[in-house]
């Protein structure tokens, strides 16, 4: 049984995996599809012999199997047959847990040899990915070689330069725990990083930003732009060499409006706790997909590829090709990409777009906010599964929500609506009128996605 165990445990050689990265830029399209498929053919035929929920899942599968073969796989369904799903007997999910829960942050892998993010868990389970040394570096690599181009092979050391980090600095997120991983990694240095809760309001972020005096800034598009926007006014001060994108989706424009206002690089990075680095700006602010080591599939409503690439896909299957202790082999997400179509001998990575998670800055009794913050409150929130935001006058937002219990919809957003309240009045904002609307969620035509905030003052 232990030779079974530690022949799921999959690793990659840190030059190896570098090797691979660079090789994989410089092929043709149709040369990194040759190599996805056998990647791909590599991860569910160890899926099949290390996984007993993914062997009774794909055992009707044919000889010569395609990408398209494969059945689709649910957030849903993979938190339910939790244990059985790992491709690695000792990985369970109470213990999972309890690592993400543990009180002590010494840096110390889970098992030894696992990484461990989670989801947000807006319906109250979250998702627990496990990642593996294989995956890990990886996808290391293509932040390193890819997202840093030109920003030179230090620039995310914390022992030569000063990095700040405006996220979500909660236990359990994984933007957090992320910093909190590369802060214990080298002991002595814990004060050359700098955690900067979203939550706080702009003057606080400027204040602790000011005193850090970082050289690499990371976080939300959204609070970029207001530290942006800090930076024109001569508030912040401060001597940033490169800014990182986070979690959220940013413009072309909002890209440039940054670049610009700091003098330095802006690194734009789609990524996610299930897929990892799917594409990611390189020498401008085109995001680049990473299709050597994953596989996007727009699809439409029904879950079915879209019919012209043109359009806006209703949702995205996601194989990540790297994870084998916890495969994700078309894992249905909901956001709405475009994929450029380029030829069989291009030897360059396609343009990949998307409408995903974009917040705002907004204005609410003469005072900017990113939503960000409320995002955070939100998302949160118990009984919340899908949200929206509206502003209805100068002083008052209006919050809707899809709620897990719907006869307690406006029980639950009258608990949401006294949350932020306080929140806007901690944030010196005392006369912010919040309310809330049971009506359903406003769609965009494009995309059909209803954005977490819109602007509805005539």
């Amino acid at each position: 049984m232990q030779e079974g165990k530690e022949k799921a445990m999959k690793t990659m050689d840190a030059k190896e995996a570098a090797r691979l990265v660079k090789e994989g830029a410089a092929l043709t399209h149709k040369e990194r599809m040759k190599l996805r498929e056998e990647r791909l053919h590599a991860l569910v035929d160890h899926a099949r012999e290390h996984s007993p929920y993914l062997s009774e899942k794909y055992k009707k599968l044919p000889e010569g199997y395609t990408l398209f073969d494969l059945p689709i796989t649910e957030k849903a369904e993979m938190t339910e047959h939790y244990n059985d799903y790992v491709t690695d007997p000792e990985v369970r999910l109470s213990q999972v847990e309890a690592y993400v829960e543990r009180s002590s942050l010494d840096g110390r892998l889970f098992l030894d040899k696992y990484t461990v993010l989670h989801t947000s868990g807006t319906t109250g389970k979250p998702l627990y990915m496990v990642r593996d040394d294989h995956r890990n570096k990886l996808h290391g690599q293509l932040i390193q070689q890819r997202l840093l181009k030109g920003s030179g092979p230090d620039i995310m050391d914390h022992t030569k330069h000063k990095l700040a980090a405006v996220i979500f600095a909660e236990h359990g997120s994984s933007s957090y725990e992320s910093f909190l991983r590369q802060q214990a990694s080298v002991p002595g240095y814990e004060d050359q990083m700098l955690a900067v809760h979203v939550l706080e309001d702009i003057e606080t972020i400027v204040r602790k930003l000011n005193g850090f005096q970082p050289e690499i800034i990371s976080g939300y598009g959204s609070v970029l732009m207001l530290l942006a926007l800090e930076k024109q006014k001569g508030n912040l001060d401060i001597p940033v060499k490169m800014i990182a994108n986070s979690a959220e989706t940013l413009s072309r424009e909002n890209h440039l409006f940054i670049e610009n206002a700091f003098g330095c690089p802006v690194k734009n990075n789609y990524c996610m706790t299930e897929g990892g680095e799917i594409a990611m700006t390189q020498d401008g602010p085109d995001m680049l997909l990473n299709e050597d080591f994953v596989i996007i599939e727009p699809v439409d409503e029904n879950k079915n590829p879209v019919a012209d690439p043109g359009e806006w896909s209703q949702g995205i299957l996601v194989t990540d090709l790297t994870n084998y202790v916890q495969p994700v082999i078309r894992y249905y997400v909901d956001d709405s990409v475009k994929v450029e179509r380029i030829a069989d001998d291009e030897a360059r990575l396609p343009i990949f777009q998307i409408h995903g998670r974009s917040n705002a800055l907004f204005e609410l009794c003469g005072k900017p906010f990113s939503s960000a913050g409320i995002d955070a409150l939100t998302e949160l929130y118990p009984g919340i599964l899908n949200y929206q935001f509206t502003q209805i006058a100068d002083d008052e937002l209006q919050v809707r929500a899809l709620t897990a219990n719907s006869a307690d919809r406006e029980k639950t957003l009258a608990g949401l609506r006294d949350e932020l309240e306080h929140y806007f009045k901690a944030h010196g904002c005392p006369d912010a009128k919040i309310s809330y609307s049971t009506e359903l969620l406003i769609k965009k035509e494009r995309g059909g996605k209803a954005p977490r905030y819109m602007d509805l003052r005539k």
